[in-house]
């Protein structure tokens, strides 16, 4: 499926349609960095301009506006994404694309290029809203044999300016036979089932759940649940902390319950799953710590008991 998003665009620019404003979007995990790699390489072949990369980094603030901090960042990370361009570990929760960034970037556009030049804007949907209104005066002209490739997670995360100035491309799912051939290609011994079904369609986060150890958490989920739905919440929590104390474990946890819930429970288990959701989005906001998350998953299975 990816490979015919790829053919599209490679026929819009073998025609001379090829959108100077690219965005990619879809679920993190299934090729999005890929397919933008290969198309910058496709634009800038018969070019002596480099590939720009421009990827959401975190540190401190001044880290994020010092040149020479940014350019070595950035060089690290998309040296990965070169190596795994579908894993989704690489980016941390703390990560921004700031103006400071925006500005060091658009420095390059001072010097005329020597043909087709290719900007690659990675996890677009984690600029600030100062930094891509920093973008828009380039984004309306964009200089000739320019071309700008953004991926994101949901094109609705980003400015409607932005938006609006991009040619969208949503990439699909992957099958589970397309994540098993991409796990084996990168290294990664065949997914079992369960690894799959939490992969819902990802390369990544079965990437993850591997590395995490994954199918062990499950074990974990079934017990906790089991106390929690039970009544006992405080054997629930107890048995919690044997849990590593990690936002990345902590989300696959959650993640995993709701996947426990909806197999045994189904439809009964809605208000469930709100809260799962409710609470991911607090955790990674940094609303809740990973303890209170799942403390607080566990009361309230407890009090509204299946």
């Amino acid at each position: 499926m990816q490979t015919s998003v790829f053919n599209a665009l490679e026929n819009a620019y073998e025609q001379g349609r090829f959108p100077q404003m690219l965005l990619l979007d879809g679920q993190m995990g299934i090729g999005k960095k890929l397919i933008a790699m290969n198309l910058a390489k496709m634009l800038c072949k018969h070019s002596s301009e480099s590939i720009i990369w421009l990827t959401p980094i975190d540190g401190k603030a001044e880290e994020r506006d010092t040149p020479a901090k940014i350019d070595l960042k950035v060089a690290e990370l998309s040296q990965k994404f070169m190596q795994n361009p579908f894993h989704t570990g690489y980016i941390t929760e703390s990560a921004i694309i700031s103006v400071g960034m925006v500005e060091h970037l658009l420095k390059n556009f001072e010097l005329k290029a020597g043909g087709n030049r290719a900007v690659l804007i990675t996890n677009a949907d984690l600029m600030n809203e100062n930094a891509a209104n920093k973008l828009l005066k380039t984004f309306e002209d964009v200089p000739p044999n320019t071309y700008f490739i953004l991926t994101a997670n949901s094109r609705h995360s980003l400015l409607p300016t932005v938006r609006s100035r991009s040619t969208c491309f949503s990439i699909p799912f992957l099958s589970n036979g397309e994540i098993t051939e991409i796990l084996k290609t990168y290294g990664y011994s065949t997914p079992t089932e369960d690894i799959l079904e939490f992969a819902s369609g990802s390369a990544g986060k079965a990437m993850l759940a591997i590395d995490s150890n994954y199918s062990a958490l499950k074990e974990k989920i079934t017990v906790y649940a089991s106390h929690a739905l039970k009544g006992d919440a405080s054997a629930a929590i107890l048995y919690a902390q044997s849990i590593e104390k990690d936002a990345n474990i902590a989300a696959f946890f959650l993640e995993g319950l709701a996947l426990h819930l909806l197999k045994t429970y189904g439809s009964q288990c809605s208000t469930h799953i709100q809260s799962i959701n409710f609470l991911l989005r607090a955790m990674l906001a940094k609303k809740f710590t990973v303890e209170h998350a799942i403390q607080n998953m566990a009361l309230r299975l407890a009090q509204k008991a299946i």
